[in-house]
């Protein structure tokens, strides 16, 4: 009973926090409108969200859930032709937004952002999906088991994954106290770690073989301004926040699977197979052409909306039969979206894409390595570019939310040392400027003799410590400024935040690539 007092605590000042950050920014019509252009929200099992309000505006015609979701999609990309048609250099952005999202400031993230973005020439279509903490709490604790829903397992169950997480808090409170006293000492100034000094020593050779990396000064730590090592609440709620974070996290990765397939394509009922999916071999006896070119109204495919729109955009813009129909594609993912981006490149690999961004990426650095680039790597990207966005290594450890009273810390600091199962180091996140420097070198492969220079196209970006011109400060900022543009992705500042940065014009810099005269300069000292 002890031990649930502060767990019900946190969730109260949770609820009141999210609830206090809410906007109802969808209740106009102009509201409605963006959203129906420029928005894919998909819930907890893989269905399209505001279903009956997509049917309604379909003269009330009861269709199937996949005749709901292809005229949904079908829709964004009649309104994507005819904004064309006023703009032919248009191009389309896709954003996926990252953990600890709920749908009602997903909805006004899009409804804020995308008449702005349709200005700068991008038209913005955002995916989303449910993120929240405690619902995807309540996945674990009451709905899925093994990452399956199943409730004749998990309800039965839930007493005992209840007291496995508050076991996991008990054992866990030598390794969170660790923490708590460990990283105020990592982000001093007069403190030097061993992972400090191995990213240090490896950033300074990235220029030097091909990269093109933003790393400005300071970044030698946060001194007097990290404080939570006086705040003895924290050293109660760090291992709660172990024991059910965990629980929570591995939910939302469940979920991240979601976003593009529907839970039946491996539980439940079986969907219908897509007639371009039959076996080459099985064409010739005819079984292709038995197969309904849509599924009737019990029937159903496991895409999602998501993926409907990806695969109907492909084929109407396709870039190799339709050279004058060929539009250039930015995707962008931020934190967990991330995750979902590179689900993206691999199940679409065709897809136009010119622009990868990757803002504080909670994918794995192995991730990226085995999608990301062997996707740079083949024919049709040769000029594709990659962004890393990440905001500094002493911000990371230094977050702070909740008033205070959880541990310090952003999302990625805490998925590489709470509630990820960390096995290797490539099994870090790749957003985190200390991973990523030091191990770009090798994710990354020397430029061979294809001519692609893979190198040269990868862009890793710090934004230093200081105020709002210099950047995001908090993991949560990237969508504060505006993200879309090339010179936010490469930190050429000063900024603002939105809105006052889409009253000025972009700045579209071109990042210059390594000279011989960088192979000669001096590594810095640290001050």
């Amino acid at each position: 009973m002890k031990i649930a007092i502060p767990v019900l605590a946190i969730y109260v000042l949770a609820l009141t926090r999210i609830a206090s950050a809410e906007q109802n920014c969808t209740d106009s019509a102009t509201s409605e409108a963006i959203l129906d252009h420029h928005s894919i929200y998909i819930d907890r099992k893989g269905r399209l969200v505001d279903e009956a309000r997509v049917i309604e505006k379909q003269q009330g015609a009861r269709k199937s859930t996949y005749q709901v979701e292809k005229a949904y999609a079908q829709r964004i990309i009649a309104h994507f032709d005819a904004e064309r048609l006023k703009n032919p250099q248009l191009e389309l952005t896709i954003v996926i937004h990252g953990g600890l999202n709920r749908f009602e400031n997903s909805k006004c993230r899009a409804v804020r952002l995308a008449p702005h973005m349709l200005e700068d020439g991008q038209y913005a279509v955002f995916i989303g999906w449910n993120s929240g903490p405690f619902t995807n709490y309540n996945d674990h604790l009451f709905r899925t088991r093994k990452g399956e829903h199943t409730l004749s397992q998990a309800i039965p169950t839930s007493p005992l994954v209840l007291l496995e997480d508050i076991i996991r808090s008990l054992v866990h409170i030598p390794e969170a106290w660790y923490r708590q006293i460990r990283d105020p000492i990592v982000v001093s100034r007069k403190f030097y770690a061993d992972v400090e000094r191995d990213s240090k020593r490896r950033r300074e050779k990235l220029d030097q073989i091909g990269f093109n990396v933003k790393d400005e000064e300071p970044d030698t730590g946060v001194g007097g301004t990290y404080w939570s090592i006086l705040n003895p609440v924290q050293f109660l709620t760090a291992p709660l926040v172990d024991g059910f974070g965990s629980g929570a996290w591995d939910a939302m990765l469940r979920r991240t699977d979601l976003v593009l397939s529907k839970p039946e394509a491996f539980e439940g009922r079986i969907p219908v197979t897509k007639p371009e999916e039959i076996d080459k071999s099985n064409r010739g006896n005819g079984y292709a052409a038995q197969m309904p070119a849509e599924p009737s109204d019990d029937e159903f495919y496991a895409d999602t909306a998501a993926t409907t729109f990806l695969a109907l955009f492909h084929t109407r813009h396709q870039c190799s039969s339709q050279p004058g129909e060929c539009v250039k594609i930015n995707l962008i993912g931020h934190s967990m979206g991330t995750i979902v981006a590179n689900a993206i490149l691999a199940r679409h690999p065709r897809l136009n894409v010119h622009n990868v961004v990757f803002m504080g990426a909670a994918a794995r650095i192995k991730d990226m390595e085995n999608v990301l680039v062997p996707w740079m790597r083949q024919g049709g990207h040769d000029e594709a570019r990659f962004y890393n966005l990440s905001i500094d290594p002493y911000r990371e450890i230094s977050e702070n939310g909740y008033y205070d009273f959880i541990p310090r810390g952003s999302l990625l600091h805490w998925i590489d040392n709470i509630f990820g199962e960390i096995n290797s180091f490539k099994d870090r996140t790749s957003g985190s400027w200390w991973n990523i420097t030091r191990t770009a070198a090798d994710v990354f492969p020397r430029d061979g003799d294809d001519g692609k220079q893979l190198r040269r196209r990868v862009y890793l970006t710090r934004f230093p410590i200081g105020g709002d011109e210099k950047g995001p400060q908090t993991h949560g900022e990237f969508d504060d400024y505006c993200f879309w543009r090339t010179d936010f992705w490469t930190a050429a500042g000063p900024f603002a935040k939105f809105p006052d940065c889409a009253a000025t014009a972009a700045i579209q810099p071109v990042p210059a690539e390594p000279t011989l005269d960088s192979l000669f300069d001096t590594p810095r000292k640290r001050r």
